[in-house]
């Protein structure tokens, strides 16, 4: 049985299907990753979840990045990679795809960072297995490039996988076989493998962001205070107004009524207009 990678890392993960993918399942990790060549940073959340009994054990990756202006809404998320893994007379290590969705994700180590995990969790659970060859295919060679094929070569030499290329190829690192290799060789890294990702305390900033929003109602509650107010002084000077309308209405009219008679017979009262 083998196991192929297209001749690049990214593409659409179709398999292996999962029953349930509710994020509910997962645990998470939060990550800060910066981008220096847009000079910004990205939150990346990255879950994963182990199931299955000895011998058959699995684990699927998925990695989410957060939008922070929304955080909390779950559909202010975009999901960035996706990987599983399972055991079963051999280690299988990759869904058939190494990938990053997002162009402008790459090359920031999130595939590396993923990948990790998944080494970590063959290393752990199954030391001793072997792991199933991974044919690379230079089917996409035309597609994607010959720099493209130069880094999935080095992105699995630095987890300690090696290949067996194909002669006669348009390019010497197009298509092979990963040799043969047992869990406990393969490689795993620490996070100072990767100098542009921090992992965030996700219990500290869950907390920061609760603080924060108890600050942001508290700041609702008095806009809402202040604006009932105007509106209650707004409401008390409008009841002046017409109080004093009411009280002025009288005195108005008996001076109408008056000036009416003055202008109707001027002479009555002794003016000669």
């Amino acid at each position: 049985m083998k196991e192929s990678t297209e001749g690049k890392l990214c593409g659409p993960a179709v398999w292996p299907a999962r029953k349930d993918r509710s994020s509910d399942n997962f645990a998470w990790r939060l990550f800060r990753v910066r981008d220096e060549k847009r000079d910004r940073y990205h939150m990346l959340a990255v879950g994963t979840q182990e199931s299955g009994d000895t011998g058959r054990e699995c684990i699927d990756l998925v990695a989410f990045r957060v939008e922070t202006d929304r955080f909390g809404d779950s559909r202010a998320r975009e999901e960035v990679c996706s990987m599983s893994a399972h055991r079963s007379f051999g280690l299988t290590l990759t869904n058939g795809f190494v990938i990053v969705e997002q162009e402008s994700l790459r090359g920031l180590n999130i595939g590396s960072l993923c990948f990790n995990e998944i080494v970590k969790w063959a290393r752990r659970v199954a030391p001793d297995d072997h792991v199933m060859p991974i044919q690379l295919l230079g089917s996409h060679v035309g597609a994607y490039g010959r720099r493209n094929l130069e880094r999935r070569h080095r992105f699995y030499q630095r987890f300690g996988l090696t290949f067996e290329f194909e002669s006669g190829d348009v390019h010497p690192l197009a298509s092979g076989e990963s040799k043969d290799i047992v869990g406990r060789d393969l490689v795993s890294h620490s996070m100072a493998k990767f100098p542009n990702i921090v992992e965030v305390d996700l219990l500290a900033t869950l907390q920061s962001l609760a603080m924060a929003r108890e600050e942001l109602e508290d700041d609702v509650r008095g806009l809402k205070d202040g604006i009932a107010n105007l509106l209650d002084e707004r409401r008390r000077r409008s009841d002046v107004v017409v109080r004093v309308a009411r009280l002025l209405r009288l005195p108005v009219v008996v001076a109408a009524l008056a000036v009416g008679a003055i202008l109707a017979r001027p002479g009555h009262f002794g003016l000669h207009l």
